[in-house]
């Protein structure tokens, strides 16, 4: 089909959301009240068994137990194949998924409203809990998702991402409760809060467009690699919600599909300012080196750049990031660039370089982890395996 992606069919997706979630929490509501709806919300976000909690209502516990196996279509081993590409490369992955996939999603214009709207995001002043606290969710999905096992029945990927999928379930009937004070949602002109279209969008960000990244970082991903990760995420979109009729077929489609949703819906808005800003200030309290506390505003400059050139938009100005830097900044920047581009240049050639680069995202890493624990009350959960490959404490 020419032009796949096209505008006309991504308009459409975007009214769809997924009826099977919706109806759960519709039901909730019907039964229990909206109380009992903010009360799951917890229960979702908390790193625990939810299945275990005897405090869970019986349908959840049901929803839970239920479709656990993978779609007929599934491949082993591709998902091995990609589970050993994460397991080589989980730090560099976590630095992409928090300074170029989770910024290019904010720019979507209603997808940023719903993230601002549930106030989840955004960050008081220099406390950024509220983010960390997202960041962890996100990171935490990947982690169990892309670790050996993660696809086994009731393995740890399906019930996070089953988990996730409520989650969303829960904002849109959030988002559209004409109690809530978010201003009123306009279906017909913003899509529904969280849909089909927005939820590709975030896959492809988390698959493909990482895999990209990686290139940038200097790391070299072979085709099968590229296509196996693809596939792990389309398994995401299964278990997601998501429909087959928006399944990349490879790599390349996933590409595509990401960049179109992209353009379609990218926006400059004070939402997506302020959740960028929320990014920054995370990811100052993590960078390894004190002197090089701008490094968040260069590495979404520089890791947002390929996407800026095919979308057609300047997306760290359309974020608010500063287009005329202080001497300080410059001066940082021109550092990280001589860094990086020695990096990029010889990382595949050079064992050392690849040691130095691994360190790096490492300690970024590290520093994100202990972040987390100390400014959430949950658990943050590694294999041990993906320990010690990541050379983690």
């Amino acid at each position: 089909m020419e032009n796949k992606w096209n505008a006309a069919f991504l308009k459409e997706q975007s009214l769809k959301t997924d009826p099977l979630a919706d109806a759960l929490i519709a039901e909730i509501n019907q039964t229990h009240g909206m109380e009992q709806i903010k009360k799951l919300f917890a229960q979702l976000t908390d790193n625990d068994d939810i299945v275990q909690n005897d405090d869970v209502l019986p349908h959840v516990k049901e929803y839970f137990n239920r479709e656990l196996t993978l779609p007929a279509w599934a491949d082993q081993n591709k998902i091995q194949i990609a589970q050993n590409l994460f397991a080589l490369y989980g730090p560099e992955v976590a630095f992409l998924l928090n300074f170029r996939s989770l910024p290019l999603c904010y720019t979507s214009k209603n997808g940023s409203k719903v993230l601002y709207a549930t106030g989840r995001l955004k960050a008081d002043g220099h406390n950024v809990t509220k983010i960390t606290r997202r960041l962890m969710e996100t990171s935490q999905m990947v982690i169990n998702a892309m670790s050996p096992g993660g696809f086994d029945p009731k393995g740890r990927g399906i019930v996070t991402v089953k988990k996730v999928r409520l989650m969303h379930a829960a904002i849109r009937y959030y988002i559209k409760n004409p109690h809530v004070p978010t201003g009123d949602w306009d279906i017909n002109e913003m899509g529904e809060p969280i849909n089909q279209e927005e939820m590709a969008g975030t896959l492809m960000a988390f698959g493909p467009l990482v895999l990209n990244g990686l290139n940038i970082l200097g790391i070299e991903t072979t085709a099968e690699e590229k296509d196996a990760y693809m596939h792990c995420w389309k398994i995401v979109g299964h278990f997601i919600g998501l429909e087959e009729e928006l399944f990349p077929e490879d790599y390349e489609d996933g590409w595509n599909l990401g960049v179109a949703i992209i353009k379609r819906n990218y926006c400059e808005s004070m939402e997506a300012q302020v959740l960028a800003k929320s990014v920054l200030e995370f990811g100052q309290h993590i960078v390894p080196f004190r002197f090089f506390s701008d490094m968040p505003e260069y590495f979404i400059q520089k890791f947002t750049k390929d996407v800026s050139l095919v979308a057609g938009c300047d997306f760290p100005k359309l974020l608010g990031i500063s287009a005329k830097p202080t001497l300080k900044k410059r001066f940082v920047t021109w550092c990280l660039e001589k860094i990086f581009d020695s990096l990029s240049a010889w990382k595949k050639k050079s064992w050392l370089f690849s040691k130095i680069a691994k360190w790096i995202n490492t300690k970024m890493l590290q520093g994100t982890i202990k972040f987390y624990l100390k400014n959430n009350n949950t658990e943050f959960y590694i294999p041990p395996s993906l320990k010690d490959n990541w050379k983690l404490n």
